[in-house]
């Protein structure tokens, strides 16, 4: 817009000028040779009169002779001036003009006479002997050229916005499909995958909006195939994993009969059985969700029974609990919320010594659940790598505890699911608060 603006405007702008350049010149020549040829007419019927006419009789030929309405006429004849004007005198007259007039040339110069511009011609007469002089005031030639500046700077200020207005008409008729591009974009990749653009007629934008289709076309298929693939191996995994908790479970009640090495052996085999256990049902309830099979189970919960009976339920030393007032039940998947909760009280356990706060809290819509620890904290660069599946920080590094590396990308999967999300920044214990935000529906508002 600004790049058309620019153009129009300096096109606008030369044009203009060339305009008014070469009409002041057309209309000031004009003016100049009628000038010349009104004076040269009037210089010669004065020269033919001139010899038999008195003093007397001068004022009056000099009142005969044709003229503009507002020209001037001098005439210097024996050191004496003669004006149609009174206080018009040879004096008014340049010395160079005068000097041109009286060495036998006729003159045309452009002068101010009592602050007025001018066109003075001087023409001599009875071969030196007299001088005659016409003033033709320019008084309305600059009143037309003012009047015609002013014509053109409005036209070309007022193309200059005509040219803005299509240029942004322009920039909007191509920016469109790439807008459409944008939103459908980020749409898909916040995982609406059966978005596509709308077909079009546009052979320009056409080639554009097939290649995008195609692309989430086989993405989607991409993701379908991976998520069922997870899924199959998943729903596979739980009857050998079955079994193999079952049979740890055995070994485990009889292990006091068997050998000392052994007894360790059984012990190692149940503590991975049930790390497996619990990585294949993080995985399977995982890609549940991510296939659109398993969706959000809203119902009226005492969303503040419900945390505070979560942290009562940790060993001790238990986090402070602070429950805003949240005015009734709250309209959420109780399963799925119960399980952040749960997951991040276990991450602080794991990594950081226990949560040291717990705030739950309801604010302009938003159900904010707040949980501080005292632990290390987590580092800028990892707050958001974090939440990716089986990534492990620096703390769960150090740590001896041995997690599977999904409770928190499961955490932000079961609120994304609820249209939540979560956040990890620093705490003013000194480690990590993770922040938990939920749409806060009441009873009233899921009637409506």
């Amino acid at each position: 817009m600004l790049a058309v603006a620019i153009a129009v405007f300096v096109a606008s702008t030369s044009v203009a000028l060339l305009t008014f350049g070469l009409s002041r010149a057309y209309l000031t020549g004009q003016r100049d040779r009628l000038a010349e040829r009104q004076a040269f007419l009037n210089a010669r019927l004065l020269g033919e009169v001139l010899p038999g006419t008195g003093s007397d009789d001068l004022p009056e030929v000099l009142a005969s002779l044709t003229r503009a309405s507002d020209s001037q006429v001098l005439l210097v004849l024996d050191g004496r001036s003669l004006g149609s004007s009174v206080g018009m005198s040879g004096d008014d007259v340049p010395a160079d003009v005068a000097a041109t007039v009286a060495a036998g040339d006729a003159a045309r110069r452009r002068v101010e006479v009592d602050g007025r511009p001018v066109v003075l011609v001087g023409v001599p007469l009875l071969d030196g002997q007299a001088a005659y002089y016409e003033l033709f005031p320019l008084t309305e030639l600059a009143r037309t050229l003012r009047t015609m500046a002013l014509s053109l700077a409005v036209s070309a200020g007022a193309t200059t916005v005509i040219g803005a207005a299509l240029g942004a008409a322009l920039a909007r008729r191509v920016l469109r499909p790439l807008q459409v591009t944008s939103e459908v974009a980020r749409r898909v990749s916040s995982g609406e995958l059966g978005l596509r653009l709308p077909d079009t007629n546009d052979r320009e934008v056409k080639p554009l909006y097939d290649s995008f289709n195609g692309m989430v076309d086989a993405l989607s298929a991409r993701i379908e195939r991976e998520q069922r693939f997870a899924a199959d191996v998943s729903h596979e995994l739980r009857t050998p994993l079955t079994a193999l908790v079952s049979s740890a479970t055995v070994l485990g009640r009889n292990r006091d009969q068997l050998p000392a090495r052994a007894q360790l052996a059984v012990e190692i085999l149940g503590d991975q059985v049930e790390h497996l256990r619990s990585l294949v049902l993080d995985l399977l309830e995982m890609s549940r969700m991510e296939s659109g099979v398993d969706t959000a189970q809203l119902e009226a919960v005492e969303v503040g029974a419900l945390v505070e009976r979560l942290v009562r339920s940790r060993p001790t030393p238990q986090p402070e609990l602070r429950i805003g007032d949240l005015a009734g039940p709250v309209l959420l998947d109780a399963r799925r919320f119960e399980r952040v909760v749960a997951n991040l009280l276990d991450n602080a356990d794991a990594y950081a010594g226990g949560a040291v706060t717990v705030i739950l809290a309801g604010r302009e819509g938003v159900l904010e659940l707040v949980v501080d620890d005292a632990g290390p904290g987590v580092a800028p660069a990892e707050r958001e790598a974090i939440f990716e599946r089986l990534h492990r920080g620096d703390a769960a590094r150090r740590s001896s505890h041995r997690g599977s590396g999904l409770g928190l990308a499961l955490a932000s999967e079961l609120l994304r699911v609820q249209g939540g999300s979560i956040r990890v920044g620093a705490s003013p214990a000194g480690g990590a608060r993770f922040v938990v935000e939920l749409p806060l529906r009441t009873l009233s508002m899921g009637a409506e």
